[in-house]
């Protein structure tokens, strides 16, 4: 008899023993540029080109596809955490939408629910050795608004071309493939930070607006290029280098 007179079994219930490793189903290996290949070889955005490892005032982001109308950001990565989810929203409010890739198996309600909160799109890839593909999650096909289905939280916007202009306009100088993190090419954008960034270290207690005046930018003026350069800031797409 046990405890209270409650009769206990002859034999301790002991927990089943977990299989060992080597017998323990393995996600597929597989590499952020196998990602990219495969989303790449599945033509998810027919009409348009594409701008691989776009880097952008110290940051890059592994694929963009544009048509002149609307331009798509992904992020891809081999494990769903918080540093793609990070690296997707930075590029949220510049582009008509941001997606995430991650291989599939990787995502669950919960995940799916924090990322429909973030207001990013999902590129589901599958690995599969025999059938290599991707496909756009449930309810993130932003073609499905066309073919006149609903498409249930998932919404386009104004894409901000002043941003993307320079990276765009050099297409074909980073010939480094997505997913590969050497995308780290110069952009007029670029190219106009470090030159804010050096006058900022001869000058720290100078504000924007002082350094904008000294120093030539690709904005059209003073005004302008403040507004998005402190909206870019916000946005953690660069860090602040200036004095208030």
């Amino acid at each position: 008899m046990g405890i209270l007179g409650v009769r206990t079994t002859s034999k301790p219930l002991i927990p089943e023993k977990p299989r060992p490793m080597s017998e323990r189903k393995k996600a597929p290996e597989v590499s952020e540029v196998e990602l990219c290949k495969i989303i790449k070889d599945s033509n998810l955005f027919p009409g348009f080109r594409l701008h691989e490892e776009v880097g952008i005032s110290g940051v890059s982001c592994d694929m963009i596809y544009e048509n002149g109308n609307e331009l798509y950001t992904i992020e891809a990565k081999t494990l769903l955490n918080f540093k793609v989810l990070t690296q997707a929203c930075r590029w949220r409010t510049v582009a008509s939408a941001s997606f995430i890739a991650v291989p599939k198996g990787t995502l669950n309600s919960d995940k799916t629910t924090i990322i429909d909160e973030l207001g990013l799109g999902v590129i589901v890839v599958d690995t599969a050795p025999y059938y290599p593909h991707a496909y756009f999650g449930t309810g993130n096909n932003p073609f499905d608004r066309m073919c006149g289905f609903n498409y249930a939280e998932f919404y386009i916007y104004p894409t901000d071309w002043e941003f993307w202009k320079p990276c765009i306009d050099r297409l074909g100088e980073n010939l480094a493939p997505a997913g590969s993190k050497l995308g780290k090419r110069s952009t007029t954008f670029s190219r106009t930070i470090e030159a804010l960034k050096l006058e900022a270290a001869k000058h720290p207690d100078y504000n924007l607006e002082k350094l904008l005046n000294i120093v030539p930018t690709h904005y059209s003026n003073v005004g302008s290029a403040r507004q998005a350069i402190i909206m870019y800031a916000k946005q953690g797409i660069i860090e602040k280098f200036w004095h208030d």
